[in-house]
């Protein structure tokens, strides 16, 4: 359904999203390998079918495999998986830094706007920092990738709520996330709201992004 979104597949995103949710206290590897990405493989699907633009369509495929291919990494054992995950991640920012920057116009009220972001941001790097260990150096890049997709994100010229909505609800789920990886270890309930920000966190960007370039909304 090439030029409009497609209701079926947002419905089946919001169920498969719940379906997770639910279950992530219940599964572990190898099934929540299998059920987690389901989400992200539907906004990929959705991304394929409404973007008109060709080349936001392609970052935004981009973007949307490499959080994919980050999802199930980090659902693997092992400290190189976790490793890899970040890599994927911090490369899917840089692939939504590219989709943001195409539409940006750097304004100083924008910039105002993210100063507190930025605020929280170094904050938490700093109330982490000392419990990192040989994390630091990966941590740190990733942090600066992820600090950059937000700020340009409020640079966006054309619809903005949702993309800096999608921007921030992705840095609220890695601020969680990397609580439970190395400050306060993790619980049924992190992880939870880790994911659930997360999955909010792509509807918005893909919703915002095809919003920007089509004008199109749910039917």
């Amino acid at each position: 359904m090439a030029g409009k979104l497609s209701k079926l597949s947002i419905i089946l995103f919001f169920l498969s999203a719940c379906l997770y949710l639910v279950l992530l206290p219940f599964i572990h590897y190898p099934l929540n390998t299998i059920i987690k990405p389901i989400p992200i493989i539907l906004l990929i699907i959705i991304a394929w079918q409404t973007t008109a633009d060709q080349t936001t369509k392609t970052f935004l495929i981009i973007a949307l495999i490499l959080s994919l291919l980050g999802d199930i990494v980090l659902t693997l054992p092992g400290e190189l998986a976790f490793k890899l995950g970040i890599l994927s991640f911090l490369l899917a920012h840089s692939a939504y830094i590219s989709l943001f920057l195409k539409d940006a116009q750097f304004r100083l009220n924008r910039t105002l706007y993210f100063l507190p972001i930025l605020l929280f941001i170094l904050g938490s790097y700093w109330f982490m920092s000392p419990h990192l260990e040989q994390m630091l150096i990966p941590v740190t890049i990733y942090l600066c990738f992820l600090a950059i997709m937000v700020f340009t994100a409020f640079q966006v010229q054309q619809h903005p709520v949702l993309i800096i909505g999608g921007a921030c609800s992705f840095l609220f789920s890695d601020f969680i996330f990397a609580l439970t990886q190395f400050v306060l270890g993790e619980s049924h309930y992190t992880n939870i709201l880790i994911m659930f920000s997360y999955y909010l966190a792509q509807l918005l960007l893909v919703l915002g992004l095809i919003q920007r370039q089509t004008g199109l909304k749910p039917a």
